[in-house]
């Protein structure tokens, strides 16, 4: 991770010349002043021989060098829209060190009108500047960007992918030597298919040169319009077999989806695996959010750090992700959530980091305003994410995987469902078969009085509650029981007295709803996704665990049919949808939707692998 902070500086553009915005640092334009839509459709379309090269095949995985304006991807797009596959899925999955404003890309979108209903769509949901990995989906058109905001290299490494055509459209090789290194050619052949295609505007002898050295096979073509040449590539070399660790990436698994568990997870995980066209079944004994993800009134508020770790821009990146998820839906309020200070030394910490997050979050002397932040009905989210999904209603007392299938039975030893994978996200509920979770229960409740204009948050939480009254949340207890739901409520009016007695002094006798549930939480405070590591895992990794270097190194895993999305604590609806995307591709085979760095860290295999290195 980098250490000049979490966000990306966006570029100060030169808009003084009429053929479009300049970059001034690099003294260099964005596209050609002579038709910048006709040159990424010769130069990158072409020269990657699309849309032939993408006839027939289920996925398609374009790389690109230098997102800049993001031209190039609304003319993939245009192009796919109107000659891809009937069923086949296009991933593009760009690197930018400079993201674009909005409002600096809707100006530059203004030059290509016949693209502005594409343009109006990839606005709607223009990332942030957050360092990372931004997955945008496309469902309609089953078009997917993920955009990396970060040095070309750095970006590279974080990258899991295997990628059919490449675009290298940064600045010039002269004026941009850092994108065009020989370091980034070579992450560029590792993350290559054997035939993967390349095309750039430049032929400049370093970047062929480098090319070939990375394993491409290189030529000059004619150039675009005053440019003489340009180049295309062939990736020659075998491609790069995936990576084998403790904490390695989940391998795809084709086939029929049993989901246990309806609350946020179950939820996000059908909405991920239909966009897929894939058959999915969920699993519950209660029904639709009748979990801990049940309550009347959550707030969708990020978890703030500091520091650029990859385990907080996996997370930031997560809350915006369920923002755009839940955009639109009903129940869903985007007001915003004051964020009160707990102390002294939590102001100056508050301070600091709205200093550093730009416009995302306002100090406004008496807390952080996060105009981004939403409250929301969790019931409302979770039954409109599972649309029409079969949800079957029954208690699921055994799993039994085969090397083909998996058959989930009642207590009864009746089989309710058989499917080819299952994943267990039931909450607390998963802790029966990953003893990494623990259990956290939480009670809130809804009181008579004046709900506050807008919602605030201190550690505990105050906002208006549907139908009327104050919701106050929640109380956090280790393990499953709650305790008495008249001590939850005085310590709730408590410890609002505390932070916001002018709501206090309005609340009346009256309890008009409680409620309680139980999360799972895990040591480090971070989700757990991915497969469910037993005895072949163990077998595998014993040797590596002791820090001795065997002679061979493990190969890859056996067929792995269970896996777990869970551990969200009180952030399921911040987390689960980002997460339950990821897994989806994961097991569909497709480009990761975090940083490497990033899912390794919520990797659900991190636990037996800390659990075999203290076994020595």
């Amino acid at each position: 991770m980098s250490a000049d902070g979490l966000y990306c500086q966006p570029p100060q553009l030169d808009w003084s010349q009429a053929s479009g915005p300049r970059a001034p640092d690099y003294g260099d334009i964005y596209f050609s002043a002579e038709d910048g839509l006709e040159e990424s459709r010769a130069v990158f379309l072409k020269g990657c021989d699309l849309p032939q090269d993408w006839q027939g095949k289920t996925q398609y995985v374009v790389g690109e060098l230098g997102f800049g304006t993001g031209l190039n991807a609304l003319a993939l797009w245009d192009l796919w829209r109107r000659e891809g596959p009937a069923k086949g899925w296009l991933h593009f999955v760009s690197i930018e060190k400079h993201p674009l404003r909005r409002e600096d890309a809707a100006r530059a979108f203004a030059a290509w009108p016949s693209l502005a209903g594409l343009s109006a769509q990839l606005l709607a949901q223009w990332p942030s500047a957050l360092k990372g990995a931004h997955r945008l989906i496309f469902p309609d058109d089953r078009f997917t960007i993920t955009l990396f905001q970060d040095e070309a290299e750095l970006a590279l490494a974080q990258i899991e992918a295997r990628v059919d055509a490449w675009f290298l459209d940064g600045f010039a090789p002269a004026r941009n030597e850092a994108m065009w290194s020989q370091a980034v050619f070579d992450r560029m052949g590792r993350l290559s298919r054997a035939g993967s295609r390349v095309a750039t505007f430049t032929v400049a002898g370093a970047v062929r040169r480098g090319l070939q050295q990375a394993g491409f096979s290189v030529a000059k073509r004619p150039g675009f319009g005053r440019k003489r040449e340009r180049l295309e590539a062939i990736y020659a070399g075998a491609a790069t077999p995936p990576d084998i660790s403790p904490v390695e990436r989940t391998r795809p698994c084709s086939g029929r989806v049993a989901i246990i568990g309806a609350g946020i997870a179950g939820a996000s995980l059908a909405l991920a695996f239909r966009r897929r066209g894939r058959e999915v079944v969920v699993v519950d004994a209660i029904g639709a959010a009748g979990g801990a993800s049940g309550a009347p009134v959550g707030l969708l508020t990020p978890r703030l750090e500091r520091t650029d770790r990859p385990h907080v821009r996996a997370t930031l990146a997560a809350f915006e992700f369920a923002r755009l998820t839940y955009a639109g839906r009903d129940g869903f309020y985007p007001e915003g959530v004051l964020r009160l200070p707990r102390d002294a030394e939590d102001r100056d910490r508050l301070a600091l980091i709205a200093s550093r997050m730009d416009a995302e979050h306002i100090w406004d002397g008496e807390g952080l305003w996060q105009p981004r932040a939403a409250r929301f009905e969790p019931r409302r989210l979770v039954q409109g994410l599972l649309a029409d999904t079969p949800v079957v209603i029954a208690q699921i007392a055994r799993v039994e995987a085969s090397e083909t299938s998996v058959r989930l039975s009642d207590d009864g030893g009746h089989v309710v469902l058989e499917a080819d994978l299952v994943i267990h996200a039931s909450g607390w509920g998963a802790h029966t078969v990953f003893d990494a979770l623990d259990a956290s229960s939480g009670q809130l409740a809804v009181l008579a009085g004046t709900a506050p204009q807008r919602a605030v948050v201190w550690g505990g939480y105050a906002c208006a509650a549907p139908g009327g009254g104050v919701m106050l949340g929640t109380t956090h207890v280790r393990g499953e029981d709650a305790g008495l739901v008249e001590d939850a409520i005085e310590g709730l009016r408590a410890d609002l007295a505390i932070h916001r007695p002018e709501i206090a002094a309005g609340l009346g006798a009256d309890v008009l709803q409680t409620w309680s549930g139980v999360r799972a939480v895990t040591s480090d405070q971070l989700p757990v996704s991915g497969p469910l590591a037993g005895s072949e895992f163990t077998a595998r990794w014993r040797q590596y665990s002791t820090g001795r270097m065997p002679r061979i190194k493990p190969g890859p895993p056996g067929p792995c049919r269970q896996f777990i999305l869970s551990g969200f604590g009180s952030r399921g609806f911040a987390h689960a949808p980002l997460l339950a995307e990821a897994l989806a591709s994961d097991l569909s085979g497709e480009p990761g939707a975090f940083e490497r760095a990033g899912r390794e860290c919520l990797q659900s295999t991190r636990f037996a692998w800390r659990r075999l290195k203290r076994s020595h």
